[in-house]
């Protein structure tokens, strides 16, 4: 499943058609184009016409069975008669905004990835470990095809679980969905002291932030020390897997950008060996081992990941400090006061 930074590189990928971007981009060295099908992203968007500034997008839709969720005849009209102004992101659904020229009303289009969802290009091609690497664009399951100008992106679904809407039910998950993981302003406070296991809040997309999904969460906590089903956590520990989120955010980005891989020491690389006889090791040589938490598969390391006994805090928050409980003689006196 496409996890948040891999599809924060399809809404690049989708900017691509963006007609505001024409004259501001430039022509990308050749040889940057030679380093593979990883290292194409916005910074060397060369397909981008000098006449795309006021083309309007031309559709196909190759696919004879699209997702259930899927753009109407009608909205298919409709698009065609639009170009794009820009590409927005909340967790991991996309919404591309919609114009028609001379007129001012914003059309919204939704794409949700679901399983094995993918946006790609001529010149990118993105990799999914449930999928096989393709090399030809379009590549098989592509159900709609978008031009702008010289621009040709794609959008498949072997899986057919995510899709493409004008409304709900993406319109109502965008709504719903809590601060995007990579606003700046995005915060697990709400994490603090809750009896639901610290998975699980990861996981649910309209608690605390949206975007997370099942790797990078079990990074965070890997990276943090703290175990899958620990509940009650401190404000420390929720501190950690904030910075935690921020350096795998920052840093996932910038190795997908460059067409790097991640680096050495992550889970990432271990969690993916759970059906071999031999349990994995993480880079200390640490055994690692998977369980079912949060509704998902999670991979951990039980000798640092260790789970605390900690029951629901009385008369002290989770972080320590001393609060009066709701209804006791010391806050009564206070309100009549």
């Amino acid at each position: 499943m496409p996890e948040l930074t891999e599809v924060e590189d399809y809404r690049r990928v989708l900017l691509l058609l963006k007609a505001e971007n024409s004259k501001a981009q430039k022509e990308e060295p050749k040889e940057e184009r030679k380093r593979g099908r990883r290292s194409r992203r916005t910074s060397n968007a060369s397909t981008i016409s000098e006449n795309n500034s006021t083309s309007t997008l031309i559709i196909e839709t190759p696919s004879p069975t699209p997702p259930k969720n899927f753009p109407s005849k009608s909205e298919l009209a409709l698009l065609k008669k639009c170009h794009v102004t820009d590409v927005e992101r909340k967790g991991k659904l996309l919404r591309v905004l919609l114009q028609q020229p001379n007129k001012d009303e914003i059309h919204y289009m939704y794409i949700a990835m679901g399983m094995t969802g993918r946006i790609s290009s001529k010149e990118y091609i993105p990799t999914l470990e449930s999928l096989t690497n393709d090399t030809e664009f379009p590549p098989p399951h592509t159900h709609m095809i978008m031009k702008s100008g010289e621009n040709i992106i794609g959008f498949s679904d072997s899986r057919r679980f995510g899709g493409i809407s004008f409304g709900d039910p993406y319109e109502k998950q965008w709504n719903e969905f809590a601060t995007d993981a990579m606003d700046p302003s995005a915060s697990l406070e709400n994490c603090v002291g809750q009896k639901k296991t610290i998975k699980g809040l990861l996981l649910d997309q309209r608690f605390a932030v949206s975007g997370i999904g099942n790797w990078i969460a079990d990074e965070m906590l890997y990276q943090s020390e703290v175990h899958p089903d620990q509940a009650f956590l401190t404000k420390q520990e929720v501190t950690s897997l904030e910075k935690s989120l921020v350096h795998i955010l920052h840093t996932g980005n910038e190795c997908l950008m460059n067409g790097k891989e991640f680096p050495a020491d992550w889970l990432f690389h271990r969690r993916w060996s759970k059906a071999k006889a031999k349990a994995p090791k993480d880079h200390n040589d640490k055994t690692v081992k998977f369980i079912n938490s949060g509704g998902r598969t999670a991979a951990f390391v039980p000798t640092i990941q260790k789970l605390k006994k900690r029951k629901a805090p009385a008369d002290k928050d989770s972080t320590g400090e001393n609060i009066e409980k709701k209804g006791s003689r010391s806050s009564k006196r206070k309100k009549s006061s």
